[in-house]
């Protein structure tokens, strides 16, 4: 976050070759100038997770008030250091303003690192060492979830992408169903982490591809924050602590009936079926084979985001109890049954392509599971409070 920090405050390093070497001379250069909307909002949610990060990290060491504190302290230093750092820069503006806004930015970060804390506290961890068996498919899906939200792959480094990553906060807007499909998919994300690390290091792992999904949108190119997903997130954490009081199987039912509904509600909203049948293409890949095959004419976004769903289906069917081979047939079933009622929506177009996705991931999540038997939910299971 420090790097992000600095290369965002500092870029394109222009450094003014007759700047002031005083220190004092630059400190004296900085001002109370207004900064826009946009700027303001950017220089508060640019140090909030820096503040976050700070007091998950102090308060291993230190008590709540004084982790807080500190982590403040710390956020001000650095955007202080920044600040002065700026007034060797030609394209800069130094300002007081900024410090504020920066280091009030770092105290909310803060103060959500409490929030986070005390709502992990509400999670048993066992102090007892375990056998972690990893999960194959859990693995791969978390691979297919970073694919989607980080294609088309092309990073840019310049300070119009971070602007841009951040401009839909300015003004965010929420969808209700968005939220809830955001939230679902992180759901079975934090699943799929359950079933690959121990207990005790769930919720770290968990942050930890949470930050990864949220830097990489600042990176890469026509990809921004997504204000559904940020709330989404805020509320992904008690959804947890909600659902880790839920006995495993009820728990896991309701996974596989959200992913259900997820996949209807992506591909048949806003459900405004026609009498008129439009015709259903058996003919694979036609734009991209239209296109003579120009790879660049794939939506690589809406192609890994189906694989995601896809897999996701698949894989929390097998959570459930199922065998690989059921939850292949589910998948493969309420794919093409989707995609065929798309006959009946206007401006939709219904092909071959997308169940033979559903094939593909489920062929190869068939694979990874040939020699493994299904997961069963015994009696002593469904009293397990693990994060699963």
């Amino acid at each position: 976050m420090i790097g992000l920090i600095a290369y965002g405050s500092l870029y394109p390093f222009n450094f003014k070759p007759d700047a002031q070497s005083d220190l004092l001379a630059a400190l004296n250069q900085l001002s109370w100038a207004r900064a826009g909307r946009g700027d303001r909002i950017s220089n508060v949610l640019l140090y909030l997770p820096l503040g976050f990060c700070l007091y998950l990290w102090l308060n291993e060491r230190l008590q709540r008030g004084l982790s807080v504190t500190l982590a403040t302290l710390l956020g001000s230093l650095l955007s202080l250091g920044i600040e002065v750092a700026q007034v060797y820069v030609s394209s800069r503006v130094p300002s007081l303003t900024d410090l504020v806004l920066n280091a009030g930015g770092t105290l909310l970060g803060a103060v959500g690192g409490v929030a986070w804390t005390a709502l992990s506290h509400l999670m048993h961890l066992p102090s007892r060492a375990e056998k972690q068996t990893r999960d194959p498919g859990a693995a791969l899906l978390i691979g297919l979830w970073l694919a989607w939200r980080f294609a088309p792959f092309v990073p840019q480094f310049d300070l119009g992408k971070l602007k841009a990553a951040l401009r839909p906060l300015f003004n965010p807007t929420f969808d209700f169903v968005s939220v809830l499909i955001f939230l679902t998919c992180w759901l079975v994300v934090n699943q799929a982490v359950a079933a690959l690390v121990s207990r005790s290091r769930r919720l770290e792992t968990l942050l930890l591809l949470m930050a990864a999904v949220l830097i990489g949108r600042l990176l890469v190119s026509s990809q921004t924050f997504v204000p559904a997903e940020l709330l989404a997130l805020l509320l992904l954490l008690p959804m947890v602590v909600l659902m880790h009081r839920m006995r495993p199987r009820p728990r896991r039912a309701t996974l596989v009936l959200a992913v259900v509904a997820l996949l209807i509600i992506e591909e048949l909203a806003p459900f405004n079926f026609s009498h008129q049948v439009a015709q259903f293409d058996f003919w694979p890949f036609l734009a991209l084979v239209e296109s003579g095959w120009d790879l660049s004419a794939i939506d690589w976004v809406q192609l890994f985001g189906k694989l995601f769903l896809y897999g996701a289906l698949l894989w929390v069917v097998r959570e459930w109890g199922a065998s690989a081979d059921f939850a292949f047939g589910v998948m493969l079933t309420v794919a093409t049954v989707v995609e065929v009622l798309q006959i009946w929506l206007p401006g939709e177009h219904a092909s071959i392509t997308d169940p033979l996705l559903a094939l593909t991931v489920g062929l190869i999540f068939r694979s990874l599971y040939r020699h493994q038997r299904p997961r069963r939910l015994s009696g002593g299971a469904a009293s397990d409070l693990s994060l699963r």
